[in-house]
Parts: structure tokens; C-alpha cells; sequence
């Protein structure tokens, strides 16, 4: 009974450590307990290059995204295909099939807004906390 305690205690912190991974880092750059735009296109930017961006060249083209959402249908999120092309769809401004930077960064306006529950122009932890229960959503 004590080892599995202890065990079930281990997967619960492990669990918790590659829940807070996923989330990324956190965007309030300057700890002031407010996340302005411009630190949550940084952050968003900087999360998604993070996981995707495979050779590092500052640009997620449609073979690196469709890698990863590859990953992510085979552990059981068979929507990361489709959201992936509405970004492409939307966002990929210059249409070269990859998005850049500044074009991860406006993709991130959006969420940002549609997360400013109260239209103060900057996210609170609780703002923040209900935009990642949505799934990071801006709907």
C-alpha cells in the first residue's frame, strides 16, 4: 500500500511537470502580473517555434506541422490536423506554405482578445487560466 502511494504520488508530479511544460513558458515577461499583447505574441511565438520549428530556421513549414500534428492524432487528438490547416489557412499572409514569426505572432492577436474577458487590454493568471481550459482557443 505505501509503494503505491508513493508511486501513484511520482506520476501525479510528473504528470503535473508535463502539464506546465505544454503550457509553455509563462508570457509576463516583466512579472508584473499582467500579460500585454506584445508579451503573448512573444510567448505564443516562441512556444510554437519551440515545439515545431525542426531545423531551427525561425519558420514552421506545412512538413514540420504536419509532422506534429501526425504526433498528436496518433495520441489521440484527431483535430490537430484540421486546426493546423485553418492556421495555414489564415495566417500564412505570403501564402509560401510556412508560417514565419510575425505570422505566428498576428495569429496570436485573436486568442489574446477573445481571452481579455473584461476588454482591459492585458490578461490576468485567471484570464489566462480559463483561455488554456478552452484548449488555447480563441472561440
Amino acid at each position: 500500500m505505501k509503494y503505491a502511494l508513493i508511486a501513484a504520488a511520482g506520476l501525479l508530479a510528473a504528470a503535473g511537470a508535463a502539464h506546465a511544460q505544454m503550457r509553455g513558458p509563462d508570457p509576463d515577461a516583466d512579472r508584473n502580473g499582467k500579460v500585454t499583447l506584445a508579451e503573448f505574441k512573444k510567448a505564443q511565438a516562441d512556444a510554437m517555434l519551440g515545439r515545431m520549428d525542426a531545423d531551427r530556421d525561425g519558420r514552421i513549414t506545412r512538413a514540420e506541422a504536419k509532422a506534429m500534428t501526425d504526433r498528436a492524432k496518433a495520441m489521440g487528438r484527431p483535430e490537430a490536423g484540421q486546426r493546423m490547416e485553418m492556421m495555414f489557412a489564415r495566417f500564412d499572409a505570403s501564402k509560401d506554405g510556412a508560417l514565419s514569426r510575425a505570422e505566428i505572432e498576428a495569429s496570436a492577436g485573436p486568442r489574446f482578445t477573445a481571452a481579455d474577458a473584461n476588454g482591459d487590454g492585458w490578461l490576468s493568471r485567471s484570464e489566462l487560466s480559463a483561455m488554456r481550459q478552452r484548449g488555447n482557443r480563441a472561440d
